[in-house]
């Protein structure tokens, strides 16, 4: 047992991995080949790929030893984004725990879920006033006691040995319908996937990553942190992403991955300038659909257009626009390198990859669901693959509006509505129509205060009239001071249709 050998162990910094470890995604990334590099910069605190990996082993000692967490167990971690919190992913990972990350900002009740759906071993938790009420269904620790406890102990230098098909993790989905189903990421899965994109996304040892993403969720977690230790190269850590202060630290940045809203928000400040841009290589953003006009005007100020990739939860980053070569905006870009994509009979995308999950935790039946018979997984998206193998997606195939029996996919809507000098933002959803089955409605942000809602509905009308087949244009415009976001920014249409259900009743 590993909680055996620790406390044996000398201190220091370098990891130990017997031949029989090399499955298991610490082994597989090398970080304890360059001690002496840069791995974060924290603001005026440098840590070296040397410090991080002895703090991660300080870290499985403690799990090991002191909470007796082993192989198969899972800790759940409720935490800060802190570069100690990457040192405890990196631990679990090391002793062959699952590491399942919640966001710290949902509610009690939301919290519940997942505890009574992962049945963790371990609560590591940043609010322990909030969290102890679980105290009698498992152990909760407080985030700085666990850190402090760790400082003390000498660092596991042993790596367990894990099966490329063996748990490293169970992230929870987004959850935009229904309870967030918790999807099973194996050694070999993530392993698979932070090779693939360190390849198409050219990173090197030389790369400075800006990571301004939260770090319960895949995109900050998984894709831009095994980005860099997996190419070695060196991470620019904020907790959060603040428009200035993610200016002031991309001057030094190669490499910033974000969500829509990042880029749409660096947009609207006057210091976002070449100064700030100079010496990033590449913009990439995924988690959420990025608005053409959004992409047009990014290319614009930049001299650059953002690389728009298509990733999933349960399938890691499955196709994305080149590095080199052409973007095309409006599209997340061909299948990445090994990945099959395809589009099925009804519009839905289907994919074959090495990154795929195992299956949802607990749940044999929904996971069973999710493949086809030839083993292709659904995604649940509906879109289109064009001559040169460029996937465009159309949204939720749940999203999809059937109109008089005429099929409507609302980002092509929504890409041509934003557009309009007079809209911010919208999204598109189907309301109950007794005619046509399902009526097409706008919910729309202006871009500045409106007087006369129905002069604004009418303007808009129009002009998607002259644009678009005439069964495409909302039968109503709703307008909205701003639309509803889950966690990740992704728009909630589910609470939009839910609150216009009965517009035509």
């Amino acid at each position: 047992m590993l909680s055996r050998l620790v406390s044996s162990i000398p201190q220091r910094v370098g990891i130990r991995a017997a031949s029989s470890a090399s499955n298991n995604i610490v082994s597989q990334a090398q970080i304890q080949a360059e001690p002496s590099k840069i791995l974060f910069i924290d603001g005026e605190r440098k840590t070296t790929y040397g410090e991080f990996v002895k703090r991660a082993g300080q870290y499985a000692t403690a799990l090991t030893e002191k909470y007796n967490i082993k192989k198969g167990d899972r800790v759940m971690a409720r935490v800060s984004k802190t570069t100690d919190t990457a040192a405890l992913y990196i631990a679990c990972l090391q002793i062959g725990a699952l590491y399942i990350p919640v966001n710290p900002g949902y509610t009690e009740s939301e919290a519940a879920h997942y505890i009574k759906d992962a049945t963790p071993s371990l609560l590591v938790t940043c609010n322990e006033d909030l969290d102890q009420v679980f105290r009698d269904r498992i152990s909760v620790l407080n985030e700085n006691k666990l850190a402090s406890e760790a400082g003390s102990l000498n660092a596991c230098t042993t790596i367990e040995h894990v099966e490329t098909s063996d748990p490293a993790s169970v992230c929870y989905t987004s959850g935009t319908t229904g309870l967030p189903k918790g999807a099973i990421l194996t050694h070999g899965s993530l392993s698979n996937n932070a090779h693939d994109i360190v390849r198409d996304w050219g990173f090197t040892s030389e790369d400075l990553n800006l990571h301004a993403l939260p770090f319960y969720h895949v995109h900050g977690l998984y894709y831009s942190l095994h980005c860099s230790l997996f190419s070695h190269s060196t991470i620019i850590w904020r907790s959060k992403f603040e428009v200035e202060d993610c200016i002031k630290y991309m001057k030094n940045a190669t490499v910033m991955m974000g969500v829509p809203t990042f880029f749409s928000r660096l947009l609207h400040s006057k210091n976002f300038n070449k100064d700030a841009f100079g010496n990033v290589r590449v913009f990439i953003s995924g988690s959420a659909p990025l608005s053409v006009a959004t992409i047009e005007e990014f290319k614009q100020r930049t001299g650059q257009v953002i690389l728009e990739r298509y990733g999933m939860t349960e399938a890691g980053v499955m196709t994305t626009n080149p590095l080199n070569g052409v973007r095309k905006a409006g599209t997340v870009g061909p299948a990445v390198k090994g990945v099959g994509c395809r589009i099925a009979e009804n519009g839905g995308i289907e994919v074959k990859t090495n990154a795929i999950f195992a299956g949802y935790w607990k749940n044999p039946k929904k996971t069973a669901e999710e493949f086809t018979e030839d083993g292709w997984f659904k995604t649940g998206d509906v879109g289109h693959l064009d001559e040169d193998g460029y996937l465009t997606i159309g949204g939720r195939s749940k999203d999809m509006i059937i109109t008089g029996g005429l099929n409507v996919y609302p980002k092509e809507l929504e890409d041509f509505i934003d557009t309009l000098p007079f809209v911010k933002e919208s999204a598109v959803i189907a309301s109950p129509h007794p005619d046509f089955g399902e009526a097409v409605v706008a919910v729309v942000v202006p871009a500045e205060k409106v007087t006369d809602e129905k002069e604004f509905e009418k303007k808009l009308i129009g002009v998607m009239k002259k644009k678009v087949a005439n069964y495409k244009v909302p039968k109503r415009v709703i307008i909205l001071d701003s639309l509803p976001r889950n966690h990740i920014t992704k728009v909630q249409k589910n609470v939009l249709r839910d609150n216009y259900k009965k517009l035509f009743a």
